[in-house]
């Protein structure tokens, strides 16, 4: 492909990729801490590679402090240290009683249907911060961890003095926060410093969680190179307000208008999200620095990335702060301009890193956008059942022979309803795909050949990329998903529910990979000859 993106292309294989989406803490294992961990990713590599899948993509893995999505990070650099392997872990034969325990009481947390992340939460840094106690004067470990404090000096300071900050006001928003802290980016380097020296066995522990963190996902993408299977990660287009990135780096966002969707079918009013836009003249004038690095420290740990929402940086819903949705308007607010930005920030992407960016290009869409990501060699993304002539009679699917190559074919999102609760819930989308491919469609229940005739036709597009959410497998054999098939369903978007973002797999993935059934229906899907 010969595009601004052809060196990436390069290093991935111009061919057909087919892997499994899945969010770490949905993992299980015999040896997880009630729930998923960055260590369980390896026995599902190894299944992955026995069935010829060589991508794994996975769900934002950032910190998200009391939050459960993946996609309400505190800083856009860290990793999550919930998802920590503990049973991996330096040193662990010395725990004590008390930690023994408090494993224990994490490792019964696995029979729950779903993540709890109040108790894991609470139970897990108990363990974690008598665990920094205990091995803190290791001299081995003391030189990695001085070694990686200083390979990410950019980022990790912020961070973890932005954690310590949070955690000595009660967590609340850094906007709260008591006037001997910090207000602006303006507070002198002195200062920033003495607050460091006085928070500095916090500072500590929640550096050195990031170490461990970092250095487990090191061990993963080893393995997974070992077993020529590619990692994919997540980077979400915005940030949390509340986050180490706009407490620190103020004059990189604007922070008068939030980000949201306008009005449409689906909200009348329009969305307010309430995360800040970029500023994209200070950020240019910077370099863009600030991207840089963060997609510097990605690279380390994927191979591929899927860009959230990439019609944002062509052009996003401003909504001005203590306005409604439907009062804002894109930004920028010249039409004109929206394609000569987008192009200028996605090869600044392209330049920054030699990971393969795979947008997500879901939604409403100005065509020129596509045409734009088509140039660039940017894939997008094609959802089955969406993929449709919306404005023609009868909005026919379009044929999935017709898709461009470059871009990624699935059957769900994260954000969507599984093939199962699609079926049964929205009845008018699905008949008129059961028409389309002259199934007799019956509402009550999807038939397992027309599950795995979705499936399979989803890993024959031209596509060059072919990813389904994990649980869409392994609902091939009906023993291996929930019953109640909203256990199986990931985020509901617009919702304030306990059931958002707790998915967890009803089997091990130890069980995963000793089920014939499975196997051989996996084995089935596939028919490209390069695979």
């Amino acid at each position: 492909m010969k595009t601004p993106a052809a060196e990436q292309w390069k290093k991935v294989g111009i061919k057909h990729h087919h892997g499994v989406n899945v969010p770490v803490f949905s993992l299980k294992t015999k040896e997880s801490s009630g729930i998923g961990e960055y260590l369980d990713l390896i026995p599902l590599i190894e299944w992955c590679s026995s069935l010829k899948l060589d991508l794994i993509q996975l769900l934002p893995l950032s910190d998200t402090n009391l939050d459960n999505s993946p996609f309400s990070p505190i800083s856009s650099f860290c990793l999550n240290p919930l998802l920590i392997s503990l049973s991996q872990l330096p040193y662990i034969s010395r725990e004590d009683e008390s930690m023994k325990a408090t494993r224990k009481q994490l490792q019964d947390l696995n029979s729950n249907p779903a993540v709890d992340w109040k108790q894991v939460r609470e139970l897990k840094m108990k363990w974690m911060r008598a665990y920094h106690t205990l091995v803190n004067t290791e001299s081995d470990l003391q030189k990695e961890f001085e070694q990686f404090k200083n390979d990410h000096k950019y980022w990790l300071g912020d961070y973890a003095l932005f954690c310590s900050l949070k955690r000595a006001n009660d967590w609340k928003s850094w906007k709260e926060w008591s006037l001997q802290q910090p207000a602006t980016e303006a507070e002198s380097f002195a200062e920033i410093e003495a607050l460091k020296k006085k928070h500095s066995d916090d500072v500590d522990f929640f550096s050195f969680m990031q170490f461990l963190a970092f250095k487990q996902m090191g061990q993963v993408r080893q393995f997974a190179e070992s077993k020529n299977v590619l990692l994919k990660g997540d980077i979400p287009f915005l940030v949390s307000m509340d986050s180490a990135d706009v407490w620190r780096h103020r004059k990189l966002f604007n922070m008068n208008l939030t980000a949201g969707a306008p009005p449409d079918m689906y909200a009348a009013d329009g969305q307010n999200w309430g995360l800040p836009l970029y500023n994209w003249k200070a950020m240019e004038e910077e370099n863009c620095e600030w991207w840089r690095k963060r997609l510097e420290v990605a690279s380390n740990l994927y191979h591929v990335y899927r860009v959230d929402h990439i019609v944002g940086f062509f052009r996003v819903w401003g909504v001005p702060v203590g306005k409604k949705a439907i009062e804002g308007s894109f930004q920028p607010s010249d039409e004109s301009l929206w394609i000569t930005e987008g192009e200028k920030h996605l090869r600044m992407l392209l330049e920054s890193s030699m990971m393969l960016p795979i947008g997500e290009d879901l939604g409403s869409i100005p065509p020129e956008v596509r045409i734009c990501l088509q140039r660039l060699g940017i894939c997008g993304t094609k959802v089955l059942r969406w993929e449709r002539l919306w404005d023609e009679e009868g909005q026919p699917f379009i044929p999935t022979a017709d898709f461009n190559r470059d871009s990624m074919t699935t059957v769900s999102t994260h954000d969507s309803e599984t093939l199962d609760l699609w079926w049964t819930e929205k009845k008018e989308e699905a008949e008129a795909y059961a028409i389309a491919k002259g199934w007799t469609f019956d509402p009550a229940k999807l038939m397992t050949e027309y599950r795995q005739e979705i499936l399979k036709e989803s890993h024959t597009t031209p596509s060059l990329f072919h990813v389904n959410l994990l649980n869409e497998y392994l609902a091939l054999d009906e023993d291996l998903v929930h019953q109640d098939a909203q256990l199986e369903r990931i985020n509901v978007p617009g919702t304030l529910v306990d059931t958002n973002w707790a998915y967890r797999m009803r089997p091990t993935l130890e069980e995963v990979r000793s089920h014939p059934k499975l196997e051989e229906a996996m084995k089935n899907l596939r028919s490209h000859p390069d695979v």
